[in-house]
């Protein structure tokens, strides 16, 4: 058993891809579709909108590994590091809300819903989407309040790096107990009121966290290795977290969704521990991998696809929103892609890259 959890940490270190990762953000975004497919239908039982839960569980998670990573060889470069994530998100996200304001001013689109766009503008622009989690209601949401999430993501970006691997240097002695103290507080903060929503998710991202940092070290991946690292443990994990999207109280705010976040980070864990196998293999399936490539275009996008589709004439069947809805978002999501999110991903870590090198000159 111990060799083989050494052969597994030893082919963890070395991958500098790592292809399971994408098959969650799958399962992620498909899942958050499939919480705002309107129609009737099977998928209606589904409580997608936790899929961002593992969104902020992966975030969390390779963030750090990467951080982790690059500390090993040399002092983290702050500078490249924001610059990577400034053109990893902002074209997109600035792009899609440029595209909602002309809809919304311009066409005259969704005109029910202009004044909650107007409100939550502030937000979008200033950097705090999530501010419409404390104004949302079942009946009323501002358009692009999915990016609600992206908010939470952008604070943990700028504040992680700097506390972990500048103020205090990666002294996990005293960093690992903060980290556990601060979930439980965000758990409990607002808890049954709106501030939770904008909340109780850095609890997920901070479990991710956690998750990084025991596998990164070949000690603690040991001990989960042996806790977790079977190939039916990864199996249970992934069925218990995908069957449990049927339950309404892993949503958020609810009793559970926080432990959701929870049960995702201890399948994680699970999936890197264990022997290379079946489940691996089949979050590595190409589909998904595509599914996951494209998640974050894919999960800005969707929705114009969706709300395009809620005004079919009524003598087409509801039903085929799903289907059609699922396949227009994807060809949406892989045309931004394509011409927007990956040439701009390539143009920032090419500055990244450049800074680097003077750094290393001077």
């Amino acid at each position: 058993m111990t060799h083989a959890v050494e052969t597994t940490y030893s082919a963890f270190r070395q991958t500098t891809r790592l292809l399971p990762l994408d098959g969650l953000r799958a399962i992620a975004i498909l899942l958050v579709f499939t919480g705002h497919v309107e129609a009737s239908g099977p998928w209606k039982a589904v409580h997608g909108g936790v899929g961002v839960t593992l969104f902020f569980v992966i975030s969390g998670f390779i963030i750090t590994t990467l951080l982790l990573r690059e500390s090993d060889e040399r002092p983290v470069d702050f500078g490249a590091f924001y610059i990577r994530r400034a053109f990893r998100i902002l074209p997109m996200y600035v792009l899609v809300l440029a595209v909602y304001g002309a809809l919304i001013f311009v066409v005259g689109a969704q005109a029910d819903r202009r004044v909650e766009f107007v409100s939550a503008l502030p937000g979008y622009l200033l950097g705090f989407p999530e501010i419409v989690q404390l104004t949302n209601t079942v009946d009323s949401q501002a358009p692009f309040s999915g990016a609600w999430s992206i908010g939470i993501e952008d604070k943990f970006y700028l504040v992680w790096p700097v506390v972990g691997f500048l103020l205090l240097r990666r002294r996990w002695a005293v960093l690992v107990p903060i980290l556990l103290v601060s979930a439980s507080v965000v758990s409990a903060v607002g808890f049954g009121t709106p501030l939770a929503r904008v909340v109780q998710p850095y609890a997920h991202i901070i479990f991710g966290v956690l998750v990084a940092v025991g596998l990164h070290h070949r000690a603690s991946f040991a001990v989960l290795g042996r806790m977790l690292g079977r190939r039916w443990t990864t199996w249970l994990l992934l069925a218990a977290s995908l069957g449990l999207v049927l339950s309404p109280d892993i949503a958020l705010g609810g009793p559970w969704y926080v432990p959701y976040g929870l049960l995702w980070a201890l399948t994680i864990i699970s999936l890197f521990t264990a022997p290379r196998g079946a489940a691996a293999a089949a979050l590595s399936a190409r589909p998904l991998l595509f599914v996951g490539t494209v998640s974050y275009s894919l999960y800005l996008t969707h929705a114009f696809v969706l709300n395009t589709l809620e005004r079919l004439p009524p003598s087409i069947p509801s039903w085929v929103q799903y289907p059609v809805g699922l396949t227009g978002a994807l060809l949406l999501a892989w045309a931004s892609y394509r011409f927007v999110e990956a040439p701009m991903n390539r143009w920032g870590h090419r500055i990244a890259a450049r800074r680097r090198a003077r750094a290393a000159t001077r």
